[in-house]
């Protein structure tokens, strides 16, 4: 694909699932993929098979992003190694399952610097060169849980709310200028994310999960054809739709049954 021959992307959070997947994919399409996480031995296993398989060179930054002042040091670090960044995907992000109460202040606090702040930070310091280019793209990585509150997921699904908003209002301003801004929204999908946001297997029913490969082609292709808001399935482009006529109280409901919830 054009859009992403000869370019340098820079995925947060590739070191497994969905950004473990966009990395390969960025790569298979003729982009140099800048690998971010904080474990170095997954990306550097992770930037051997893009050399194997595709030829390419990735580059490996091994780094918190929720560390005071991450994404400035990021750009700043970038620049003085003169990689100039194409593509962005702010993919890094986590969640918590469960009631409110039984999750932690400092939990939300690293959740929500690193879901909503630190986007919004690298968007604001990778945004303005694209511009002067007049060419790239931003894909910012929500969920189908933006789309309404969901108990017990009510941090996360907050954040992602913020993600969703903040990314459609930025594809409005950005149209004309050459540059790109997709949002994703997957469902469940088969990674280590609901394990670290202490779900369990089966929370999710079989035939709503996604793979890693799925999501990752349905919203790279989005990005190239810069659609603004991009559900990853049939159904969950049916939900998105019916979501905005239901009653508030009722999505809530049907949110809630589907997290499966025990001790309500």
């Amino acid at each position: 694909m054009i859009f992403y021959k000869n370019k340098t992307g820079l995925i947060t959070g590739a070191s497994s699932g969905i950004g473990r997947q966009m990395s390969l994919d960025l790569a298979q399409r003729g982009t140099r993929p800048v690998l971010l996480a904080r474990r170095k031995d997954r990306l550097e296993e992770l930037a051997d098979e893009i050399k194997k398989t595709f030829g390419i060179d990735a580059v490996v930054i091994e780094k918190d992003l929720n560390e005071p002042g991450a994404a400035a040091w990021l750009y700043s670090h970038l620049k003085e190694q003169q990689i100039e960044i194409d593509i962005l995907i702010n993919n890094a992000g986590f969640g918590f399952k469960g009631r409110f109460l039984k999750g932690d202040a400092a939990t939300y606090r690293n959740m929500t610097d690193l879901n909503v702040s630190v986007l919004t930070e690298l968007t604001y310091f990778f945004l303005p060169d694209m511009l002067s280019k007049k060419t790239g793209g931003i894909l910012n990585v929500a969920s189908m849980a933006a789309m309404s509150p969901v108990p017990y997921f009510a941090v996360y699904a907050a954040t992602k709310s913020y993600v969703s908003s903040f990314g459609c209002a930025l594809w409005h301003e950005m149209k004309g200028t050459g540059v790109n801004i997709s949002t994703l929204c997957p469902g469940p999908v088969r990674t280590e994310f609901f394990i670290v946001a202490g779900a369990k297997e089966g929370d999710a029913p079989e035939r709503t999960v996604q793979t890693a490969r799925e999501v990752s082609k349905i919203g790279l292709d989005a990005l190239a054809a810069n659609t603004m808001l991009v559900p990853t399935s049939a159904s969950l482009k049916f939900l998105s739709k019916v979501s905005s006529v239901i009653p508030l109280k009722t999505n809530m409901k049907v949110a809630a049954s589907f997290m499966k919830e025990s001790d309500v």
